[in-house]
């Protein structure tokens, strides 16, 4: 639905991106140089697992912000601060 995909492209431009772990390759057996590749992984190219997980997120987001009313925004401004919430 149209407020599922808004909510998985504004994620990405939120926050940072997930890294995956630095790959370490040795250059050869018993050498202690290595060259260091990291690559960054999109929704397009990671497995099947965390996209099923991206998209759990996102729908529970969702949920949330759908059942929160909008009285919350009168209450947010009637308070001073935090400790008054």
């Amino acid at each position: 639905n149209t407020l599922h995909n808004a909510i998985m492209e504004a994620g990405g431009k939120d926050r940072p991106p997930m890294l995956a772990p630095d790959k370490i390759v040795l250059v050869s057996e018993g050498s202690s140089e290595t060259t260091t590749e990291t690559y960054m992984e999109t929704y397009m190219n990671v497995s099947q697992d965390i996209c099923n997980q991206l998209n759990a997120e996102a729908e529970a987001v969702q949920i949330i912000l759908t059942g929160i009313d909008n009285d919350i925004y009168s209450t947010v401004d009637a308070c001073p601060n935090a400790c008054e919430m």
